[in-house]
């Protein structure tokens, strides 16, 4: 199982976000994918990003997050514009009426009501913490 890079990103109260539906199955994701061959866990962090929502990153610190044996992640902070975000990358030739890819910003204070899985990506968005004035973390 490959480790995966993921972005945590949080702006102007927001954080982006993957919602997905596959086999009648609602959730939401962070950002992220698998560290290719050769790619630091860094570069994998910001190609993903721009992949599967077309935005430039500003690459942060790492999170202190364990690794989770189902779903090892590397949880990285990300900034980046406050901008619509748009699908691309394989995610854009996956997505279908089945198989649902939609990268979106969802407030800050409504994370807690969101199926986001795992539970390392819950711990991650935790750990950025509640928005400061003005926006910045």
């Amino acid at each position: 199982m490959r480790i995966r890079a993921v972005a945590v990103v949080v702006e102007n109260g927001h954080l982006l976000v993957m919602r997905r539906r596959r086999g009648g199955r609602e959730y939401v994701v962070l950002p992220g994918g698998g560290i290719e061959s050769g790619e630091s866990p860094q570069a994998a962090c910001l190609r993903e990003l721009v992949e599967e929502t077309g935005l430039q990153g500003e690459l942060g610190v790492l999170l202190p997050i364990p690794l989770e044996s189902g779903a090892p992640a590397l949880y990285f902070v990300v900034r980046t514009e406050f901008a619509p975000p748009v699908l691309g990358g394989p995610e854009a030739d996956r997505s279908n009426a089945a198989d649902v890819y939609e990268p979106c910003w969802i407030p800050l204070d409504r994370v807690d009501d969101l199926a986001l899985v795992p539970e390392g990506a819950r711990v991650a968005v935790q750990h950025v913490g509640s928005p400061r004035p003005g926006g910045a973390h």
